[in-house]
């Protein structure tokens, strides 16, 4: 057992056809990587007890080999571990008080990062309200350098990114409800462009301004807005990866298909 401030050592958990998410960060690349699935890395909220299937997980430990750890401190704030019927492990978030956030901001700004790629396999169960799956900030409107990919209180899925100006993707209305999906948010501040993918397919793109870079030092939140305090998700995420560069088509396919086979999606 180890405590929140613990250093890790890198780990490959390989996914199918032998695609490790680790390889997305071998040159050192900024960023983490949250998977639920690999057990001995999640703690209930007091860091040091192991969190099992029924469990709120207070700790997820980041397996990126970049130690950007996520807490929940609060044990009521917690999200619970469970296990579907079809075999997949996620993190469950009440759509109440759950969210958990970094120990510690990810550097992008001190390592001058201006290229972005997120992904995310994720549910949400109840429409008609903000739901955060992953935001680089607070609040991004009041913040530069950052990102949000969340969905909205008007039902569509939507991705915004800002250097100092705010580029905005999103999809068409979403009928469906519980509605799970594998998210791909690329973005590039100095280049310009923006792309989003939905289950292996591309729902909007542009190459519109997003001012100028590079992303900020910010800590990252998932399942709400700051930890908790706003936008919080009722529905699951079965794993989350930020990497500080643009992935290439080949990378965004191989995360998507490992993502698919982690949560049960049909790209």
């Amino acid at each position: 057992m180890i405590g929140i401030g613990a250093t890790l050592f890198k780990r490959a958990v390989m996914g199918s056809r032998g695609f490790s998410p680790s390889a997305l960060f071998a040159n050192g690349e900024e960023g983490a990587w949250y998977d639920p699935s690999n057990l001995s890395s999640m703690y209930q909220f007091d860091g040091t007890t192991p969190a099992n299937v029924g469990d709120g997980v207070g700790v997820i430990e980041d397996q990126s080999g970049n130690n950007i750890h996520m807490i929940q401190t609060v044990e009521a704030k917690c999200p619970i571990l469970r296990l579907s019927g079809e075999g997949h492990y996620y993190l469950d978030f009440d759509g109440t008080d759950d969210g958990m956030r970094t120990t510690s901001n990810i550097p992008f700004g001190t390592n001058s990062v201006q290229e972005m790629s997120v992904f995310a396999a994720a549910q949400k169960n109840t429409a008609g309200v903000l739901q955060n799956i992953a935001e680089l900030s607070d609040n991004l409107g009041s913040q530069e350098g950052v990102f949000r990919l969340f969905y909205t209180a008007g039902n569509l899925w939507r991705s915004v990114h800002k250097g100092d100006v705010s580029n905005t993707l999103q999809s068409t209305v979403i009928t469906d409800n519980p509605d799970k999906i594998v998210a791909t948010s690329v973005a590039s501040i100095s280049a310009p462009s923006h792309l989003l993918r939905i289950d292996g397919s591309v729902v909007d793109s542009n190459t519109d301004s997003l001012g100028n870079g590079p992303y900020t030092d910010q800590l990252l939140s998932i399942g709400s807005r700051a930890g908790g305090t706003s936008s919080r998700l009722d529905g699951r995420i079965y794993g989350i990866i930020v990497r500080g560069k643009v992935s290439t088509a080949e990378e965004i396919s191989n995360v998507e298909k490992y993502l698919a086979a982690k949560s049960g999606v049909t790209l």
